[in-house]
């Protein structure tokens, strides 16, 4: 659950503390904030001094902030984002975000920095709280490469890329590793939804029950199919012998579609999966 963390200006000094979901503390105006995963805080109306929020996440990730009941073009005079903690560091703009052709349109606006670190500054006078969501994502890129495209299908901080060239199961698995990600490993309706919906093509999964037949497990994740989320078409798997990997959504003519074992040398589409 995200948790919501009040602001009081009373004081103003610096702290450093690590955010995780269930984490609940109180600061004042202004300090360090380590983002572990995801946090909602509230910034109330100010009638002193500048407030000033050095942010940071992990290296390897970046920080994802989107507003709640508001849009940043509403309240820019009150509230910036700035892509790093330097003093000149620049100010990130709704209009200067990365926009992708498969992302999901339903999802709430979200500014993205380049680097594991921003830096908030709230100034001026509100008649009331803002509150604001940041949350640690991963970069996306606009593709993959030639034959390839990218979006944020699922949330504003997963990204999926597909890779349309025709490959067999393990070099689509192969691919994905070579630039860091993984093929999809299905963990629910909505987020195959997402992708088909994205994607409509016959793709692969990293299902499969090559290691001992019978025993389905996401390759990439090491999770076994059961109990997990199934959606396996009518009379699949069929078990015919060699077909190992799966395919998704099966079969494109049908207005129900789910999961096909299919042999694992069959040339498919396969989309990748980065979470942070």
């Amino acid at each position: 659950m995200v948790k919501t963390i009040p602001f009081s200006c009373i004081l103003t000094f610096v702290v450093l503390l690590t955010y995780a979901d269930g984490n609940v503390a109180s600061l004042p105006c202004g300090g360090k904030i380590f983002v572990e995963d995801s946090v909602v805080i509230d910034i109330p109306s100010l009638h002193g001094d500048e407030c000033v929020w050095d942010i940071q996440t992990q290296d390897d990730r970046i920080l994802a902030f989107t507003l709640i009941n508001e849009r940043f073009e509403d309240v820019q005079d009150y509230l910036t984002v700035h892509d790093g903690v330097g003093k000149d560091s620049p100010i990130l703009q709704i209009e200067n975000q990365m926009k992708y052709e498969a992302s999901n349109k339903d999802l709430p606006p979200a500014m993205y920095t380049t680097s594991s670190v921003a830096t908030l500054r709230s100034r001026g006078t509100r008649a009331s709280v803002l509150q604001l969501k940041i949350q640690k994502a991963v970069l996306c890129p606009f593709n993959l490469g030639p034959n390839t495209a990218c979006g944020r299908i699922v949330d504003e901080i997963s990204c999926y890329c597909i890779n349309f060239a025709l490959r067999n199961w393990e070099d689509q698995m192969f691919f994905c590793y070579q630039n860091g990600m993984k093929l999809v490993s299905l963990e629910s309706y909505d987020e195959e939804q997402a992708i088909t919906s994205a994607w409509d093509v016959v793709q692969w999964s990293s299902l499969s029950d090559l290691k001992q037949e019978g025993n389905w497990v996401w390759e990439t994740t090491g999770a076994p199919l059961i109990p997990g989320y199934q959606n396996w078409y009518d009379n699949e798997p069929a078990n015919h012998d060699g077909e190992d990997c799966v395919t998704f959504p099966w079969p494109l003519s049908a207005s129900q579609r789910g999961w096909n074992d299919d042999y694992c040398n069959e040339l498919r589409p396969g989309a990748c999966e980065l979470h942070p």
